[in-house]
């Protein structure tokens, strides 16, 4: 009556090998879904192709971000996503150029149409790599002294 079998303690051992190898692999997988690059380069696009003065806004899921005027590159926990955009934006990389993309004029932040031109110019040309995502994010489409440019910040 109190004997042990052989076949059951193979059984519990191989049901605790089993049920240890399915708890890995469910840890495992990802908590979220990848963020959507392509939705994100998407709206950007509407602006650009959109006449001055046109804004909109987009919430980010994601926690990092990557934007150098051509790609948008979006990483969480679930993975990285990138995205093309059809024509060039230039990335709020400075603090007058994030005061014109959340709504000031450019003539209220810079000199002159000259000033603004160089900022963009050198705002294309700098790459930051990753950094941390905003919540939102902004695109305003920008036209001043013979500079027309969408802004993303």
């Amino acid at each position: 009556m109190f004997e042990t079998h052989v076949d059951t303690l193979y059984l519990w051992v191989g049901l605790g090998t089993v049920s240890v190898a399915v708890l890995g692999v469910v840890t495992g997988l990802p908590t979220t879904a990848p963020p959507d690059a392509t939705a994100t380069a998407a709206t950007i696009d509407e602006v650009t192709t959109s006449p001055p003065g046109s804004v909109t806004h987009r919430r980010l899921i994601a926690t990092e971000w990557a934007f150098d005027g051509r790609e948008v590159r979006l990483r969480n926990d679930g993975g990285t996503a990138a995205a093309r955009l059809i024509r060039t934006a230039v990335p709020a990389r400075t603090d007058q150029l994030r005061a014109v993309v959340n709504g000031e004029q450019p003539q209220a932040v810079y000199d002159s149409p000259d000033a603004f031109r160089r900022d963009t110019r050198r705002a294309r040309t700098a790459d930051d790599g990753w950094r941390p995502a905003p919540d939102r994010l902004t695109v305003r489409h920008v036209a001043w002294g013979g500079t027309d440019v969408t802004i993303v910040g």
